[in-house]
């Protein structure tokens, strides 16, 4: 659903923390500016998202569509990257966030660091959408899934236009910096 949604250029950001397989402790870190979105089916709980999100984009992720397979159709670009102490400032991204508040504050809260990275992406989608092999290195909560097929992205257009990009990129950054 968090693909869906980057993809069509409704949402920009993420927020990390770290997944329980992730190193330095369980700690994200910005590894690459650059890198494939790859969809997975976990985590897909309409209580954690918005109204404007739990319910058709739920539905279209609710079965894997390719069993066995990853179908990546957009990468990403870090364009910029803020670590929030103020679950304030969280709420009054509004819905640049696809998370409930009740959600983005577990998150906050997660292993007792009050703290959450908010990461601005540039999406782009691919010319066509490359299907790789499920592999059992990608399963569990991690940031970072080094894949073991190349992904082409020669030819890939950016979902937002430069300068709408730019301009919700400017509000973001009013509320975070």
């Amino acid at each position: 659903m968090a693909c869906r949604a980057l993809g069509e250029g409704r949402v920009t950001l993420v927020v990390r923390k770290g997944g329980i397989h992730e190193r330095q402790g369980g700690l994200f870190a910005l590894e690459h500016e650059r890198f494939a979105l790859l969809p997975t089916h976990l985590h897909q709980d309409a209580d954690r998202l918005l109204p404007a999100y739990a319910g058709d984009y739920l539905a279209g992720v609710a079965v894997d569509p390719e069993p066995g397979r990853h179908v990546v159709g957009l990468w990403a670009e870090a364009a910029r990257i803020w670590k929030v102490t103020d679950p304030g400032r969280l709420a009054a991204l509004g819905d640049e966030l696809m998370w409930t508040a009740g959600e983005l504050a577990s998150r906050f809260r997660y292993r007792d660091q009050p703290w959450l990275f908010v990461i601005a992406l540039r999406i782009q989608r691919l010319p066509v959408p490359v299907s790789i092999p499920d592999h059992p290195s990608y399963a569990g909560c991690r940031s970072w899934i080094p894949l073991r097929d190349q992904i082409p992205l020669a030819g890939s257009v950016p979902v937002l236009e430069d300068a709408a990009f730019a301009t919700r990129l400017a509000r973001i950054a009013a509320v975070l910096d």
